[in-house]
């Protein structure tokens, strides 16, 4: 004989808390939050958020600080940024500050004025070996030449990378772009 299974009551599921900061409002001071942040209007003050921030299109932030779990930004923030997880700046959306995250994600079309600082699970940053991490010095130019795929060690101290590309260009000057250097190219 077949048996029902017994009726189980089950829990709707939990809602995250939401918060709605309408277009045409203005907050000016603190705002502390958990879960879920969308600001549409304008925040001026210190932003703290257990959860995530989005700040859409019409949205307006401006501050000396906003911490949150994830920030997204479809409008204009202006305030370091502080996140443990990542922060996107979307297409149309202006970020102008310094921005701690364990990812830093910037659509084409997004503006991002600003200092950015790769941070791990513990909030400290993340160094690359013998990267200099107090310098204000950003990009390739800041890492040492065996990270950028040179081997140092082929170079005396009075010459560089670049000289050997340019004595292999001397050496075959056939070689040119969509070639190789010691390669030639099929006479047409």
């Amino acid at each position: 004989m077949l048996r029902r299974p017994a009726k189980t009551e089950t829990e709707p599921p939990k809602r995250e808390p939401f918060t709605y900061v309408h277009r045409g409002t203005v907050i000016v001071g603190e705002l502390r939050a958990e879960g879920r942040v969308r600001v549409h209007g304008t925040v001026r003050g210190v932003i703290n958020v257990r959860g995530v921030l989005e700040v859409a299109e019409s949205g307006l932030v401006e501050g000396s600080l906003v911490e949150a779990d994830e920030v997204k930004v479809l409008g204009r923030v202006v305030a370091d940024v502080r996140a443990t997880g990542k922060v996107e700046i979307w297409k149309g959306g202006h970020l102008v500050g310094d921005v701690k995250a364990r990812t830093l994600d910037i659509e084409e079309g997004a503006y991002f004025t600003g200092r950015s600082e790769m941070v791990g699970e513990d909030g400290k940053a993340i160094a690359l070996p013998g990267a200099d991490t107090q310098s204000e010095t950003r990009g390739a130019a800041a890492l040492p030449p065996e990270r950028l795929g040179f081997d140092a060690a082929r170079f005396n101290d009075d010459s560089s990378p670049l000289d050997s590309f340019e004595h292999r260009m001397e050496s075959n000057p056939s070689a040119g772009p969509g070639t190789r250097a010691g390669t030639t190219r099929d006479a047409e």
